[in-house]
């Protein structure tokens, strides 16, 4: 089997990448470009237009339909096997995954994958009420809906070995290590392994060749 068909069966084994008919909704946007420059407001905000203008909230009553979710969650399980989290506090009890908005992707990592463990450590999936104030965990997911708290959550967890997944335009270069992106109405992944050793994370070099774009 040639290289690149290896890496074909690895991605979708590991990574399992769906059509995706819808994305998320923003919200707060005022609020949110009070704490970016003008230009990267400007940016976001373009962003922001074209997607309320070609979507609509997702029913949390309908998550099972929400592939955009589905995804999302089966990437966040995988990447948490592809990454090693350097703290020794972190390597005992539960690998805590909190989701900050999304409510279909909290229930759909509850539903799929809170009965999993990560290593040795069982999976706890957290639902975090509306707040930059983050407690410790492995893995923190901030949908497009919480973008106004990011610059706080960025600041708070700047010491902290957490990996930040965001959905949002040029979030690595403020801080996140891994960004979902649609490429081609399908979800993927940018990832920055910088910023994942900022952290103390080390990443799989699997992890780094299937991402669409890689940060080193």
């Amino acid at each position: 089997m040639s290289s690149t068909a290896k890496k074909h069966n690895v991605r979708a084994l590991l990574l399992c990448p769906r059509p995706v008919s819808m994305y998320p909704f923003f919200k707060h946007a005022k609020a949110m470009c009070r704490h970016w420059s003008a230009s990267r407001a400007a940016k976001v905000l373009g962003v922001l237009l074209v997607v309320l203008g070609t979507s609509a909230a997702t029913d949390p009553r309908e998550a099972d339909k929400d592939t955009t979710a589905i995804v999302q969650a089966s990437y966040i399980y995988n990447i948490a096997k592809l990454v090693e989290w350097k703290d020794p506090s972190l390597k005992n009890g539960p690998f805590i995954i909190s989701v900050l908005g999304s409510s279909n992707l909290y229930q759909e990592l509850v539903k799929k994958y809170a009965e999993k463990s990560i290593g040795k450590q069982p999976i706890e999936v957290r639902k975090l009420p509306k707040s930059g104030d983050i407690d410790q965990c492995h893995i923190l997911f901030v949908s497009q809906s919480e973008l106004a708290l990011l610059p706080v959550i960025y600041k708070g967890l700047e010491k902290k070995s957490t990996l930040v997944i965001t959905e949002y335009p040029d979030a690595l270069e403020d801080g996140s290590t891994v960004n979902f992106v649609r490429v081609s109405n399908t979800v993927k992944y940018e990832l920055s392994v910088v910023n994942a050793r900022k952290h103390k994370l080390e990443v799989g070099s699997t992890l780094v060749q299937l991402a669409y774009k890689a940060i080193q």
